[in-house]
C-alpha cells in the first residue's frame, strides 16, 4: 500500500493542485462577473444622468436662443 502511494504521490499531488486551482478559478470568475454586473449598472446610471443633463442643457439653450432673438428684435426695431 505504501509503495503504491509513493509511486502515485506525484500524480495525487498534481490532481490535488489542479482541484485547488479550479476552485480558485471559479471564485475569481464569480468575482469578475459580479464586478461586470456592478459596472453595467453604474454605466446605465451614468447614461441616464448624462441624458438628463443634456435634456436640461438643451432646454436652457432654447431659452437663451429665444432671449437673444427677442433682444435682437428689440434692438433692430425702429424706435419712435
Amino acid at each position: 500500500m505504501m509503495d503504491t502511494i509513493r509511486e502515485w504521490w506525484g500524480a495525487i499531488m498534481a490532481a490535488t493542485g489542479l482541484g485547488v486551482w479550479l476552485i480558485r478559478l471559479e471564485g475569481a470568475s464569480k468575482t469578475a462577473l459580479r464586478e461586470v454586473e456592478r459596472l453595467e449598472k453604474q454605466l446605465d446610471a451614468d447614461r441616464k444622468a448624462i441624458s438628463e443633463t443634456r435634456r436640461e442643457q438643451n432646454e436652457m439653450l432654447r431659452e437663451m436662443r429665444a432671449d437673444i432673438k427677442r433682444l435682437l428684435e428689440r434692438s433692430s426695431s425702429p424706435r419712435d
